[in-house]
């Protein structure tokens, strides 16, 4: 299940993700992302990862889709999880997209990961 977080920054969208991810939450996100684009020329994503139970086809190639698409838009991405993989993989994006700074906080240092998400 994916959920969306709210925040007061309209810059920032925010997700829980725990299961597996259905194609109306992802496309929910991508809606909420497509909106903050409208009003800034770059955004934020922040995302807590309690576990993950995958993803249908159609959905990976969505969300491929518009990453590539829009990872220019990106400039701070937040990932929470107390996941070794999912940090490891969160530390490898931050590697590959220079432009996007990716940063991982464990389950209990949420709020320092809102707060990271939205300064300046």
């Amino acid at each position: 299940m994916l959920t969306l977080i709210p925040f007061d920054d309209d810059r920032v969208v925010g997700a829980r993700i725990s299961g597996k991810i259905t194609r109306e939450e992802f496309d929910s996100v991508t809606t909420a992302l497509e909106a903050a684009l409208q009003k800034h020329e770059t955004v934020r994503f922040y995302a807590e990862m309690e576990t993950f139970g995958g993803v249908s086809m159609d959905v990976l190639f969505q969300d491929l889709k518009f990453g590539l698409a829009h990872w220019k838009h990106f400039d701070r991405e937040a990932v929470v999880t107390d996941k070794d993989w999912m940090r490891r993989l969160s530390v490898l994006a931050d590697k590959l997209l220079p432009s996007i700074e990716v940063k991982v906080f464990p389950s209990d240092d949420a709020d320092a990961a809102k707060a990271w998400i939205c300064e300046p």
